[in-house]
């Protein structure tokens, strides 16, 4: 899979797919329907020269790649894919008056969970399931997913550094409600917490099993695959879970030199970190200023 962090970074990829030739090579290669430059060239009714710098471009790109194969005289050139997937983050671009921040989903300073519950890296389970003593544990900051039946974590937030004003947060996070295989599909209850202030609550979508995660990770197979992209965000006005007001908590509430950031969940919450998901990134912290 090819993954830009901004638009500005896929530029080449852009420019290569805005011809419709290349797009039409690439679905040959593909599809394995044609990846030799002669197999190309016949079924695009284009010559040899043509097909050569329309694949040199699918190389640059990041799309392809040529390796040699044995052919009747000698070797032969054929082309097999990179990626059959490309996500492209469109909303990263940080402006003047906004501090932008990821942190670990493993990064919690205080959990307090019970079974079922389990915390895991890309490289698999830390320790067992359903034992919350392994939240403890150093390597949780690396984790890739979080679930537990019910509980809270907790985060101290990055203090900001701009100058003026603070005049809105946002966190966003991947979040499904269960693990696969804990349970029928429902929507769970999430809580959200500033500086011990319950600011909402909110519920989120049931496990979400119908395909793996972008970001697929073999060792946690077993488990839901992704879940839902959601920000809550405190301003002036109010409190807002993907711009639907569910408190009249506003920021000027709250110390900003110290802030701590709360989700909890009643019956069954999962949460998607680096590596893991539909979503390479951890929880993102974003601040406003005037």
């Amino acid at each position: 899979m090819l993954h830009f962090t901004d638009v500005a970074q896929s530029q080449k990829l852009c420019d290569c797919l805005a011809s419709p030739a290349r797009v039409e090579i690439f679905k040959l290669i593909l599809s394995g329907e044609a990846t030799s430059l002669d197999a190309l060239a016949k079924t695009m009714h284009l010559t040899n020269g043509a097909i050569t710098q329309h694949v040199k471009k699918l190389s640059g790109a990041g799309l392809i790649k040529l390796v040699e194969t044995p052919g009747k005289r000698g070797t032969a050139k054929r082309c097999v894919p990179i990626t059959d997937r490309i996500v492209i983050d469109v909303a990263s671009i940080e402006r003047e008056n906004e501090n932008v921040f990821d942190i670990p989903i493993g990064s919690f300073y205080a959990a307090t969970v019970k079974p079922y519950c389990a915390i895991a890296t890309v490289n698999g389970w830390i320790g067992e399931r359903d034992d919350p003593r392994y939240f403890t544990y150093p390597e949780r900051m690396r984790a890739a997913l979080i679930y537990f039946n019910s509980g809270r974590l907790t985060y101290t937030l990055p203090s900001p550094a701009k100058k003026g004003k603070l005049t809105a947060l946002s966190l966003s996070f991947e979040i499904s409600s269960k693990p696969h295989g804990y349970g029928h599909e429902r929507e769970s209850e999430i809580e959200f917490r500033l500086n011990d202030t319950v600011i909402g609550t909110h519920s989120v979508g049931g496990e979400y099993t119908d395909r793996k995660g972008l970001f697929a990770v073999p060792a946690l197979d077993d488990v839901c695959g992704y879940g839902k992209y959601k920000t809550i965000k405190i301003d002036g006005s109010g409190t807002y879970f993907d711009g639907i007001k569910i408190s009249a908590h506003t920021i000027d509430e709250f110390d900003i030199s110290s802030l701590a950031f709360s989700i909890a969940a009643k019956n069954g919450m999962a949460l998607f970190g680096n590596g893991f998901g539909d979503y390479d990134c951890g929880i993102r912290v974003k601040t406003e200023h005037e």
